[in-house]
């Protein structure tokens, strides 16, 4: 497990945890050695930030100075003397305008997925609609196609003849006696 805490640790004494590292000075100070910097004027333009374990990434390896260059070439962060050496002639920036470029960069990207995300949505629900509808057309289609074959049957069951069993109703005796009941009425 990584100790991601700061120590600062002073010869023939306990070790004391770090609260503020110099950017300028390159060391991270406990409360005790941190009080030169916030009472001297010299110290005052020295920048402090929380200390971390993460402070010797923010120093470069070959010159021992804080990274606050980026070669938007190598894309990467440099120190200043960099600059003039692998580094010159390449396209640089302050690391601060470079951070304040990439956030600005990715606040457009992430409007831009929201907005692809609502108008993937708006689709989504435009096709459920039409899915809707096309269902309901449907079952009002085969109620309209279906309904009247079915009627259709039950009235060509009464009316044709060659159905035995209308035959038989008008073929005996009595539809004799009917159709005389039917025509003397009209």
């Amino acid at each position: 497990m990584l100790d991601l805490e700061m120590w600062h640790v002073i010869p023939g004494t306990r070790k004391q945890k770090a609260l503020m590292s110099c950017l300028v000075c390159l060391a991270s100070y406990c409360e005790t050695h941190l009080q030169p910097h916030n009472d001297s004027p010299a110290f005052k333009k020295h920048k402090l930030i929380k200390a971390t374990a993460q402070l010797q990434e923010k120093i470069c390896s070959h010159h021992d100075k804080l990274l606050e260059v980026y070669c938007r070439t190598d894309q990467q962060c440099i120190c200043y003397l960099c600059t003039m050496d692998e580094h010159k002639g390449h396209d640089t920036v302050s690391a601060a305008a470079e951070r304040t470029e990439k956030q600005r960069q990715l606040g457009m990207s992430q409007q831009k997925v929201h907005q692809r995300f609502q108008e993937r949505e708006k689709e989504l629900k435009n096709l459920q609609k039409a899915v809707k509808s096309f269902k309901v057309s449907i079952v009002d289609q085969r109620r309209h196609t279906i309904l009247p074959v079915s009627s259709n049957q039950r009235e060509g069951s009464l009316s044709n003849p060659t159905d035995p069993t209308v035959e038989k109703r008008l073929s005996g005796p009595l539809s004799e006696n009917r159709l005389l009941n039917v025509t003397d009425r009209i």
